[in-house]
């Protein structure tokens, strides 16, 4: 199982490491006219081959609060993500709790973003999701909630703050379920 854990966490640093030779590909829609994006409001869309796909990466290491055991951790988590509005999005997250036991938990999440109005340079969004846990010796699955923004910060991407509340269901009964709660940056692309 560690070797597995291993090769994930490779797999998600050179991911991240080569991401940013990839920006010219990105290029974000903003109706200039109006400085709205026009192609994520969903009653602006002519067609779903219209929309774009998009891509999130956790800008900084964002901190999170881990309850467990009716105790509480301090960790820091990053998600890396790929979707195509409005079919939702598939993410994996790494987690690093401080605290002497099961330091790390992986996460694979299905996640739908509803995108509502908002100002000028910005809208609104909220997103459930569902996914797979797991601590490497714990697993189970989990249901997540997030509100937040997307503020457009040049014509090729945009940044997202966020706050998200997340209950994870362990399957064995023996144990206590997790609860936590992150707070976050994430810098979204578009193409």
């Amino acid at each position: 199982m560690r070797k597995i854990f291993f090769a994930v966490l490779m797999i998600f640093a050179f991911t991240c490491s080569t991401l940013f030779a990839q920006l010219s590909k990105f290029e974000l829609k903003i109706d200039t006219k109006n400085s709205e994006f026009t192609h994520l409001k969903p009653f602006k869309l002519s067609s779903k081959a219209d929309a774009p796909t998009y891509f999130y990466l956790a800008a900084i290491i964002n901190p999170m609060l881990v309850i467990e055991d009716k105790k509480v951790f301090f960790g820091l988590t990053k998600e890396i993500s790929f979707g195509k509005f409005p079919y939702g999005r598939i993410a994996f997250e790494y987690s690093y709790i401080f605290r002497s036991y099961n330091t790390s938990h992986l996460r694979l999440s299905y996640n739908f973003d509803f995108v509502f109005d908002g100002g000028d340079f910005v809208v609104f969004i909220a997103t459930p999701g569902a996914g797979y846990f797991t601590d490497t010796k714990n697993e189970g699955w989990f249901l997540h909630a997030s509100v937040g923004a997307i503020m457009a910060t040049s014509d090729h991407f945009g940044i997202s703050p966020y706050l998200r509340y997340r209950h994870t269901f362990i399957k064995d009964k023996l144990k206590s379920d997790i609860n936590d709660i992150s707070l976050g940056v994430s810098f979204m692309f578009y193409y």
